[in-house]
């Protein structure tokens, strides 16, 4: 019995392995709370026209973000998605759970296209249905009573 009980465990783990790359995030909004502000964006494909026309929006603008705390977190279909420090660093691929958990929790549904800012508060503090502009974010950030306090500490900074 017990050959059998260890036979099934091993020919198990090869399909828990194959179901979840090992550089997967279970990308959770509350273990950012009071750290990063979180900017999500949701498309219904990788080659939706209007995911693109936001990514080029925030080309070359990764210090304005970075030194807002925050991250870039996009959602492609039902079940995938990724996290980045900044529009043009290095993404980190989430779970297919963590996905579906972020469209169900900010119920957008797979054939939409939305952005989705929280605050580092973990409240929405934006939902647009177009893509928007990076200095409309920051616009919109800068204005939050949290960043003008950081700002002050920083020496008023701003991009």
């Amino acid at each position: 019995m017990r050959t059998l009980l260890v036979a099934c465990i091993v020919l198990a783990l090869p399909l828990t392995v194959m179901g979840t790359p090992a550089d997967s995030v279970d990308f959770r909004p509350e273990h950012h709370q009071w750290e990063h502000r979180l900017l999500f964006v949701f498309a219904p494909t990788d080659s939706n026209a209007m995911r693109a026309e936001q990514e080029t929006a925030f080309e070359g603008r990764d210090p304005g973000f970075r030194e807002r705390d925050l991250l870039v977190l996009t959602v492609v279909g039902q079940s995938e998605g990724t996290q980045r420090a900044a529009p043009g660093a290095e993404p980190q691929p989430f779970t297919a759970a963590a996905a579906r958990r972020l469209r169900d929790r900010f119920d957008v549904a797979p054939d939409a296209f939305r952005v989705v800012l929280v605050g580092k508060d973990g409240t929405e503090k934006r939902r647009d249905a177009e893509p928007v502009a990076a200095r409309s974010l920051f616009d919109t950030i800068d204005a939050m009573p949290m960043r003008q306090r950081e700002m002050r500490e920083q020496d008023g900074g701003g991009e």
